[in-house]
């Protein structure tokens, strides 16, 4: 709870608003009444665990998550990405840091995309105004990242981007990320528009490309 506490007297002396919850099963019923910005979730809550309460946040929505974590292994890092978290903060960490990782993920998915222009490759279309993915007229639900990096590809078919350029499109050229992150959101990218061959094809020793029509 001193955790807690002193995050919430960071985040409000920055300007935020802040409504804090004491477990997860609390965090989530307090969530479907009023909707927030953001959320930051710690992993260890007692009762429904951080994963989980992220899972369910991203069964419903795209509301940007933050996780902190007292776990430090990559390994650890990756899960939390593939279950929907934006961003990764671990244990011990900076008040402040945290607050700047909310005004990064806020700016970046508040903007929704570069362009309110919709987007249309292949079976695709992307709407950065309503934030929303289609294919073939039917919703696909994506995180906000998932959104940047879609639009990051389609905005440029057929160029080839590196891991870090599309680490810095997804998240900022200040974000401590790792080039793996990308990895993941990219499986958890094309696991959600199912399609046969992915249009988001890997170029092996380099990254990724977006190519609606089969070579």
């Amino acid at each position: 709870m001193h955790v807690q506490r002193l995050l919430r007297m960071y985040l409000e002396r920055a300007g935020y608003a802040v409504d804090a919850c004491g477990d997860g099963e609390q965090a989530l019923a307090r969530i479907a009444v009023q909707r927030p910005d953001l959320v930051i979730l710690d992993l260890m809550l007692p009762g429904i665990g951080g994963l989980e309460v992220c899972r369910r946040l991203r069964a419903e929505g795209d509301i940007p998550v933050i996780m902190l974590t007292a776990r430090t292994t990559e390994q650890d890092r990756l899960r939390g990405l593939k279950d929907g978290a934006d961003d990764y903060v671990t244990k011990p960490f900076s008040p402040a840091e945290v607050v700047l990782r909310v005004e990064a993920v806020l700016r970046r998915t508040g903007s929704r995309a570069d362009t309110t222009e919709t987007l249309r490759a292949g079976a695709i279309e992307l709407d950065p105004a309503m934030h929303r993915v289609t294919i073939n007229g039917r919703d696909i639900s994506v995180t906000p990242t998932e959104f940047r990096l879609l639009h990051t590809l389609i905005a440029s078919p057929g160029r080839t981007f590196t891991r870090q350029q599309l680490l810095d499109h997804i998240a900022g050229p200040d974000f401590a990320g790792f080039d793996r992150n990308v990895d993941v959101h990219v499986a958890n990218l094309r696991k959600k528009l199912g399609m046969r061959p992915s249009p988001v094809r890997t170029v092996y020793g380099v990254g990724y490309r977006y190519q609606a029509e089969p070579e």
